[in-house]
């Protein structure tokens, strides 16, 4: 990583605001502004931190402009393109603030529901994230969006409305936390309800500048449902891949077991020939295939057993029992 032009301040702020900056983006200037001024009403100490793609080109007038406002500006640069997720996670170690907010790139959403965003911070969540209402877009936008997040909530059993919206508020310790990589950015909400947060979803105006139609070629939707499918074995194998590969093995193991069964079955009764018939390739193939699947979980079990990094939940202790401790103390 290498930092361009940066504004720094030794004191810690309460507030570091992150964005990833792709390839993609447009109007970031104007997202800058927006933000920066909603930033200042809130009367807090503040920073911004931008975290640009090492393949995306970038004017030094970008720069100049990103820095102009009261509050102080730093700029990140990643050696090369690791993509949005890991331009999150590099903001997320930077950020001193403790209380840690995402903004999109482009215009999405007002910038004034930070505001709210913070509101429920304070209230003690820990993870804040927002939705686009009422969307303004198109109705085949509006109608993918309700597949693809019907589809989520399927997976995770908790509907979400608008997972890729870019403004989310988070702890700082909970920030660091959401390890992610890949597309994971998209589903930053399932994420957080995999650690173990209770993820609040709050509503927010949908930005005018954000409501055109947009129509995404059949790759796109193909590496969508690849990613559902990621999201789908880590919040739900992750930590028991035996569970999944074990069910897929015995099944295919069981089906060539069946099959060995009916041919010598056949033979055995029948005094039907076993040397030309393909099914006992096929169920000999079945149940050696079962015998390998079954063995990538029971290897993966291993792994997580023996792994010094295993993932730990988050733990809240509660409220009445701990003052009763601190009473027994004083006490």
């Amino acid at each position: 990583m290498s930092i361009e032009r940066p504004r720094e301040v030794g004191e810690p702020v309460e507030i570091s605001m992150i964005c990833p900056v792709t390839r993609h983006a447009r109007e970031l200037t104007e997202v800058h502004r927006e933000f920066h001024d909603a930033l200042v009403a809130t009367g807090r100490s503040a920073e911004l931190i931008y975290v640009f793609e090492g393949q995306r080109e970038v004017k030094e007038s970008t720069y100049d402009r990103l820095c102009e406002g009261e509050l102080p500006v730093r700029i990140l640069r990643m050696a090369r393109g690791f993509g949005e997720s890991t331009a999150l996670g590099v903001g997320f170690e930077r950020a001193r603030g403790s209380v840690v907010l995402t903004m999109p790139d482009r215009p999405q959403i007002v910038a004034t529901t930070l505001h709210d965003v913070l509101r429920c911070l304070d209230a003690g969540h820990k993870a804040v994230v927002t939705r686009r209402e009422p969307r303004q877009d198109g109705w085949i936008n509006r109608l993918q969006s309700r597949v693809f997040h019907a589809l989520i909530g399927g997976i995770v059993k908790r509907r979400f409305h608008d997972v890729s919206c870019g403004l989310r508020g988070f702890s700082a310790d909970a920030a660091r936390k959401l390890d992610l990589y890949g597309a994971q950015h998209r589903f930053v909400p399932v994420v957080a309800l995999r650690c173990g947060y209770d993820v609040q979803e709050i509503p927010g105006r949908h930005h005018e500048h954000n409501r055109g139609l947009r129509l995404r070629g059949p790759v796109v939707y193909v590496r969508r449902l690849l990613e559902l499918l990621n999201i789908y074995f880590l919040t739900r194998f992750t930590r028991k891949p035996l569970r999944f590969f074990g069910v897929v093995g015995s099944v295919i193991g069981f089906t060539g077991f069946a099959i060995c069964l009916v041919l010598a079955l056949q033979k055995l009764i029948g005094s039907v020939g076993l040397a030309e018939r393909p099914l006992l390739l096929l169920g000999v193939l079945l149940i050696v295939l079962g015998v390998q699947v079954t063995s990538i979980g029971l290897l993966g079990e291993i792994i997580i057993f023996l792994s010094s990094n295993r993932e730990r939940p988050e733990v809240v202790e509660h409220a009445a029992a701990a003052q009763a401790r601190t009473n027994l103390r004083s006490s």
